[in-house]
């Protein structure tokens, strides 16, 4: 049952470390893609203020979605990882029953 949760710890470990370098990941694109929109305003044309602005609008949607998105996955993770937890405890206990049932 110890190789059981050294596994769950494994993976929660795995799993944060993961959702880190990813978010670290997807910020640095945010920012560099901010930084485009930025620097092309700059050399638009007259009368392109509103696609600019429609532009900026759409990519914050899109940085909305995504951390709403992430916001459920952690949630999913963390219920998983919670699960699996109950799990081996429960099977562990189901064990240590067992043992003491058939050493009487």
């Amino acid at each position: 049952m110890a190789y059981g949760r050294h596994l769950s710890g494994i993976f929660s470990s795995t799993q944060a470390e993961f959702t880190k370098a990813a978010e670290a990941q997807i910020a640095e694109v945010n920012r560099k893609v901010i930084s485009l929109i930025d620097e092309a305003s700059k050399n638009a044309p007259a009368g392109s203020e509103q696609a600019i602005s429609l532009l900026k609008s759409t990519i914050g949607n899109i940085n909305a979605g995504y951390e709403q998105f992430s916001k459920n996955a952690k949630q999913a993770a963390e219920a998983l990882e919670a699960n699996v937890t109950n799990a081996v405890d429960q099977l562990s206990q189901a064990g240590t029953k067992v043992t003491k049932a058939t050493r009487k």
